[in-house]
């Protein structure tokens, strides 16, 4: 379809000649796909733009060379700006004329306008042709230095370009490398032992021991959450006491689920799968025990602290602050008031009770950690130094 306007001419290419324009139409087909709104129109585009060039030469008869013309003439886009769309002055995903092409006249012409004034200001009185010769003389300046402004600039482009395409090669050396580094790591990795059980290839960690340890920081949570609101922060015994009745209240949900799983299972069968087979279910039984029960827990902590104090001191402001805006200030007793008020309330209530939540939890997590053991100051260090007696070789 794109090549159909010249078929008379490709009678007269030889078998290279006809393979390299079959190579050039299908390059410019590729450039004008990704201009086109539709890539479809790429053959038609190319078609058309065939026979405009066929119909300014004067038809096929009138070209002595159809391999030469066909790829430097007939194929080839002369844009008349800057922009990729542009054909001879015309868009090519529209078939309007290029409004750059417009915008590149108008500049010059009022560039021309420009200099012809300023030829009048700085020369007056000049005769006709000699004004001409010298609006011409700084026109050709000025396409010359804008001319040589625009090859800078396709320099920088290029150097840019350059640039980015060693960084982008840099980076994905780096990327690579990364990769590689992690893979070797993870093949290292795998050949470890458990460090808790010592079973073989297990990554460092194997999946009954990396359950038990997610179960016992579960309940650890579980406890610390239990004790936000049940127990006397300030006193450690009672944390220690609701953090030991959480435990044991988890401990029994596990050996319950557990007896519930071992009823619907079969031992044999599950043994069957792997020598190690009952230990991971009773592992992973354990994890998913425990995990439902720090969410059970937390929900408990948010919805007894929001029963506190400072909740529903928090809810009545908000309660009031809402019925206090001037579109409900008129009807504070209509259904819509009352509504948003207490959405309002509730939302209050919330974000109270996650804040106390959050500061009991870290009050409790930073008392559980151990104090750093400091070093003793100087003045208190020597006084015990200055006693030690000094050896003989020191007294040498």
């Amino acid at each position: 379809m794109a090549l159909a306007p010249v078929s008379w001419l490709w009678r007269g290419l030889s078998r290279w000649q006809q393979d390299q324009v079959v190579h050039a139409a299908q390059l410019e087909l590729a450039r004008l796909r990704h201009v086109l709104e539709w890539s479809g129109q790429a053959p038609s585009v190319l078609a058309a733009r065939l026979t405009a060039r066929l119909e300014v030469t004067g038809g096929e008869a009138r070209i002595a060379r159809p391999f030469g013309w066909i790829t430097h003439r007939g194929l080839v886009r002369r844009p008349s700006c800057s922009d990729v769309r542009c054909d001879d002055g015309a868009r090519l995903d529209t078939g309007a004329e290029c409004e750059n092409c417009a915008n590149v006249l108008h500049s010059r012409r009022a560039w021309r306008v420009r200099i012809a004034a300023e030829v009048d200001r700085e020369l007056p009185g000049l005769e006709a042709d000699a004004r001409y010769r010298e609006i011409e003389a700084r026109m050709r300046r000025h396409a010359a230095a804008e001319a040589a402004d625009f090859v800078d600039r396709q320099a920088k482009a290029r150097e840019w370009e350059a640039r980015r395409a060693a960084y982008r090669a840099e980076a994905e050396a780096r990327a690579l490398a990364d990769r590689e580094r992690a893979a070797a790591e993870a093949a290292a990795r795998q050949v470890l032992g458990c460090a808790d059980c010592g079973r073989a290839r297990s990554a460092g960690l194997c999946e009954v021991c990396g359950h038990r340890r997610q179960t016992e920081a579960l309940i650890g949570e579980a406890a610390l959450l239990a004790a936000t609101w049940s127990a006397d922060l300030t006193d450690p015994s009672g944390v220690a006491a609701v953090a030991a009745e959480v435990r044991r209240a988890i401990e029994d949900a596990i050996a319950a689920e557990w007896a519930q799983f071992q009823q619907i299972t079969r031992p044999d069968a599950l043994e069957a799968t792997g020598p190690d087979a009952v230990k991971d279910a009773a592992a992973h039984n354990a994890f998913l025990t425990a995990e439902s029960a720090a969410v059970e827990y937390r929900q408990q902590a948010l919805m007894m602290l929001g029963r506190s104090e400072d909740a529903q001191a928090e809810a009545r402001r908000a309660f009031a602050t809402e019925l206090a805006k001037p579109w409900y200030r008129a009807v504070p007793g209509s259904d819509d008031a009352q509504r948003a008020a207490a959405e309002a309330a509730a939302q209050a209530r919330t974000r109270t009770a996650e804040y106390l939540l959050a500061v009991r939890l870290e009050q409790l997590r930073t008392r559980a950690r151990p104090e750093p053991v400091r070093p003793a100051s100087w003045a208190q260090r020597l006084p015990g130094l200055a006693a030690r007696s000094l050896g003989e070789e020191v007294l040498r």
